[in-house]
């Protein structure tokens, strides 16, 4: 794919340096994050929404970023939550991170049709629509999708706006090879082995059995 993230392919990462997955959910969150916890980069991914929520915390009281969590982990994942109530996407805070921490930046992406498709397919349920009133002030799905498509291409934007190539990788979890992972990261491309997406979208047969399933086995699976 095209994009930034250029790296050479015998480029090792320098101790201590700090790595930030800055894409959307649903867009192989869980894979990155394993990815670098097999090459031997600790890396935190959500922590049950705990992450998210000590970085706003954090934010707010003027700290740094991820304080609590910066000594422990050189990577971060998923930092963000959305509850019925409440939402905050701390990976839009990448100018914040960048400030504190230098670092390196993966903007994981997909193709937005399908990334949409992906996060919208539960829509009957009605802690996810309650979540979307919370968020968009309707629970509309074509409304929503046109709301989440507007804040993908605005973010997006702003990343390849305010990001330098060298720092940057632009990777799309359903075409880009993992070796490009292993180059911009620094680790050899024989660890591309270590990224395989954890959570894949179901695809139609996978969304059609969803359909039939009754209320409460829904609840029990991951959003």
């Amino acid at each position: 794919m095209s994009g930034s993230g250029g790296a050479s392919p015998d480029r090792t990462g320098e101790p201590g340096e700090f790595f930030f997955q800055i894409g959307f959910k649903r867009c192989g969150t869980t894979a990155i994050a394993a990815f670098f916890n097999r090459c031997g980069i600790p890396c935190v991914h959500d922590d049950r929404g705990r992450l998210a929520r000590r970085m706003r915390a954090n934010l707010a009281a003027g700290r740094r970023p991820l304080e609590g969590y910066d000594r422990r982990y050189r990577a971060f994942a998923n930092m963000d939550f959305q509850s019925p109530a409440d939402h905050f996407d701390g990976f839009k805070h990448f100018e914040a991170l960048r400030r504190a921490y230098g670092g390196r930046f993966i903007l994981n992406t997909r193709p937005v049709d399908n990334w949409i498709r992906s996060v919208t397919r539960r829509a009957g349920r009605r802690r996810l629509r309650t979540a979307w009133i919370a968020r968009f002030g309707t629970d509309d799905p074509e409304r929503v999708a046109a709301l989440w498509r507007a804040e993908w291409e605005a973010h997006h934007r702003r990343v390849r706006e305010s990001l330098p190539p060298d720092i940057l990788l632009v990777f799309d979890i359903e075409s880009d090879p993992p070796e490009r992972l292993c180059d911009f990261v620094g680790v050899p491309r024989s660890r591309a082995r270590f990224y395989t997406l954890e959570n894949p979208s179901p695809g139609p047969f996978g969304e059609a059995l969803d359909a039939c399933l009754p209320a409460p086995v829904k609840r029990l699976a991951p959003g």
